[in-house]
């Protein structure tokens, strides 16, 4: 279908227009009562040079608006990073998508120094109180584009209740990323949230907008606040309009590795590479100042750095056999995850009931594996030992 035909897809280009018109307010809008259904919290242009989810939220909000349906619970838009959706930058001083662990958000909040330190203050200050008095389930949205040509994919901190609900959007998900880089998705599930990241496509590309206002309108029905409403949106519609965006992109995989960059690198990727596209190890994919740099191992090239900003060159994933989601749901709901103190080299934290401490010297064979299925993620990683941290509801308190 043409983009003239397509009214998800017929909006001006995402970029200037966006940053030209948006208002000092960082509440893009809001719909429905609160009473008997979940919050819903989405999140657009935490990264400035990303305005598809802005365009995306104020559509779906202006439709709700115009129609007024039937709608079970809340819905809360947010933009996240106001000076750099203005200046259309990825971010300011720093990525205000990364630093989102319990230290940093401290620092932060008492001695905030940089653009971005006050940005996020703001979201927590907006974010952290609305989820507390959230009297039901919270669902938490939160918009990306890429800066490669790239299908629609979906990023969740990995606890059954989030992969249920990513599940249902019909998108590939991708676990993992959350253990390289501290990111806000991650940081909300802590408390309580089923939290998903939705990247629609490239930065530049209209598509992008239409991506984003489908799986709006899906997350919207998953979380149960819209019965269906033909009227409304076609929700059929958009699930082919995702389907068509995936492509044959299979349904699961897991990052296994991240090439880490920073200013005096002179990084810089070798032109054509699409998100997802298959690498062998000693792939020759970037340059540096050391010279050419060729990727470590096989997989599939993952988020590869086109654009100026950034802190990541590229990572790499691997597909995942659907099966062992549904192995680690069995073994999750069994409480086999609280048998792991049990085993050699695993002993639990003193201070935390939910961080366990494995030593290399004993566990040697598939430890991450182990401890992913089991829903742990890693968190610190040292020559003597691995700190793995338990997923879900962590910060309530």
């Amino acid at each position: 279908m043409s983009e003239a035909l397509d009214p998800m897809t017929a909006a001006a280009r995402p970029g200037s227009a966006v940053a030209a018109e948006l208002d000092d307010e960082r509440i893009l809008g809001t719909y429905g009562s609160g009473d008997g259904g979940p919050l819903v919290v989405c999140i657009a242009g935490i990264h400035g040079n990303e305005p598809s989810g802005v365009v995306a939220l104020e559509r779906v909000i202006s439709r709700l608006r115009g129609r007024r349906p039937a709608f079970r619970g809340r819905l809360l838009a947010v933009a996240g990073n106001l000076p750099a959706l203005r200046a259309e930058r990825r971010f300011i001083d720093r990525d205000l998508n990364r630093g989102w662990n319990v230290r940093r958000v401290s620092e932060v909040l008492e001695r905030p120094a940089m653009i971005e330190d006050f940005e996020q203050a703001e979201l927590l200050r907006v974010l952290v109180p609305a989820i507390r008095a959230a009297p039901g389930e919270v669902v938490l949205l939160d918009l990306h584009t890429t800066s490669s040509t790239s299908p629609p994919f979906v990023t969740l901190s990995d606890t059954l209740e989030t992969r249920e609900f990513a599940a249902q959007l019909g998108l590939p998900l991708v676990l993992g990323i959350e253990e390289e880089i501290d990111a806000l998705v991650d940081y909300l599930s802590g408390f309580g949230a089923v939290a998903v990241g939705i990247e629609a496509g490239r930065h530049d590309d209209p598509v992008s907008i239409g991506v984003h206002e489908a799986a709006l309108w899906l997350a919207l029905s998953a979380a149960g606040c819209l019965a269906e409403q033909p009227d409304l949106v076609d929700l059929d519609a958009c699930r082919r309009r995702l389907a068509e965006a995936r492509g044959d992109l299979p349904g699961l995989f897991e990052v296994i590795y991240r090439r880490a960059i920073g200013p005096v690198d002179a990084f810089r990727m070798r032109p054509g590479f699409a998100n997802f596209t298959p690498v062998r190890a000693g792939d020759l994919v970037a340059h540096d100042v050391l010279g050419a740099v060729p990727v470590p191992m096989r997989g599939r090239l993952f988020l590869p750095l086109y654009q100026s900003q950034g802190d990541d060159g590229y990572f790499i994933v691997r597909p995942v056999r659907p099966v062992w989601l549904g192995i680690s749901r069995v073994l999750r709901r069994l409480g086999v995850p609280k048998l792991l103190p049990l085993l050699p080299g695993v002993r639990r934290a003193t201070r935390r009931e939910d961080t366990l401490i494995v030593s290399r010297r004993i566990a040697r064979w598939l430890v991450n594996e182990v401890f992913h299925l089991l829903g742990y993620r890693r968190v610190r990683e040292t020559a003597h030992h691995v700190v793995f941290r338990g997923r879900g509801p962590l910060l309530r308190d």
